[in-house]
């Protein structure tokens, strides 16, 4: 009997705990962009099953909870949507440790990074966690996409921006499509 294995993309959001827990359709808005940002990846096809995993991945403690679900919330409201033909899920994750992170990684495509948990790793070893496992990284501020991240969706003047790394998505096994990067900002690893 033949088993057929579907491997699904996970998006690992790490949440902020600097921001205001509350609903907020700023939230709502910049999950749907990065479920769009997935949509232009030209080796997605490649990487995943018939599901988009979306894993909210947040820090141990009461406030990373909070951020945590406020972020999952966000993710779960754009869950209705598809990414290039495939339904998105929704996993809230508590990472206790490295070594955990690591073992969600493994079963993982891609990575969807927020702030906070990445900073309390440090973004080096979050990055090498990613890169090793060829999962995008995206976030919600412009430095973790300086110091190593791929993708940032920041605020900007008008709207929110996207700030792209193209060296550390290559890196991850990424390969934006130009209509990307025609919206985007890219942004060089080591430019503060």
């Amino acid at each position: 009997m033949a088993v057929r294995c579907a491997f699904a993309i996970t998006l690992v959001i790490v949440c902020s705990i600097a921001t205001p827990s509350a609903a907020d359709p700023t939230d709502d808005r910049r999950a749907l962009v990065m479920l769009r940002v997935l949509a232009y990846d030209k080796q997605l096809a490649q990487r995943i099953g018939d599901e988009v995993r979306v894993i909210v991945a947040y820090p141990a403690d009461d406030a990373g909870a909070v951020e945590g679900m406020r972020w999952a919330t966000a993710f779960a409201k754009a869950s209705k949507l598809k990414v290039n033909g495939r339904s998105v899920s929704v996993i809230a994750y508590k990472v206790e440790s490295l070594e955990a992170l690591g073992r969600v990684l493994e079963r993982s495509a891609a990575v969807v990074a927020c702030d906070g948990l990445a900073r309390k790793i440090g973004t080096a070893t979050f990055t090498r966690l990613t890169r090793a496992r060829r999962v995008l990284s995206i976030s919600t501020y412009e430095a973790d996409v300086a110091g190593g991240l791929s993708v940032a969706v920041v605020p900007g003047k008008q709207r929110d921006e996207i700030v792209v790394n193209l060296r550390a998505a290559q890196a991850e096994g990424v390969k934006f499509d130009a209509g990307l990067l025609q919206l985007a900002r890219e942004v060089k690893e080591g430019a503060r």
